[in-house]
């Protein structure tokens, strides 16, 4: 294994300390990376946690492999029914991961899912999904060729925009 160039060990250091900052703690890494991890302990060490609740979890690196379709296994079972924000409190019904092709060449990824998401669990099933469906199949391509996700997994209460925790 070869060292990370200084630089580069500045930059990556300085990204951490932004997504810190943002309230992101979690970091999913695939195993056999000792310098990344390092990299994360040593951001993360010095920093305090800022919790947004009691109850919110420490910060927990979970290893995750090489393979897409694992990988994904894994940080959804982690995920578990996820109480690390508010959400879980707020009516939202499970928790909306991703569909499709995880070895995909295009990703579509939504804000948050809405009420026909949180009822299916299932990411872009409402009038936005038919619309995305629409222009996937305008690309000569299938739902299940590409892969499809939010960034938030939890539906926000009557669709309000994601706050910042």
């Amino acid at each position: 294994m070869t060292a990370l160039d200084p630089e580069l060990r500045q930059a990556l250091t300085a990204r951490i300390r932004f997504y810190n900052e943002l309230g992101i703690h979690d970091f999913y890494r695939r195993p056999g990376s000792p310098e990344a991890a390092s990299l994360v302990e040593e951001v993360e060490e010095p920093m305090p946690i800022r919790k947004t609740s009691a109850d919110a979890p420490a910060v927990v690196a979970v290893a995750v492999p090489s393979d897409p379709v694992e990988a994904l296994r894994v940080i959804r079972e982690d995920l578990g029914d996820c109480t690390r924000c508010p959400l879980h409190k707020q009516g939202r019904k499970q928790i909306v991961f991703g569909v499709g092709n995880p070895n995909a060449d295009l990703m579509f990824i939504g804000e948050a899912p809405g009420a026909d998401e949180d009822i299916q669990g299932e990411p872009f099933v409402g009038r936005s999904g038919q619309l995305l469906t629409n222009m996937i199949k305008a690309m000569g391509l299938s739902r299940q060729e590409v892969y499809i996700a939010n960034i938030i997994k939890c539906r926000p209460p009557g669709n309000r925009a994601p706050e910042r925790d």
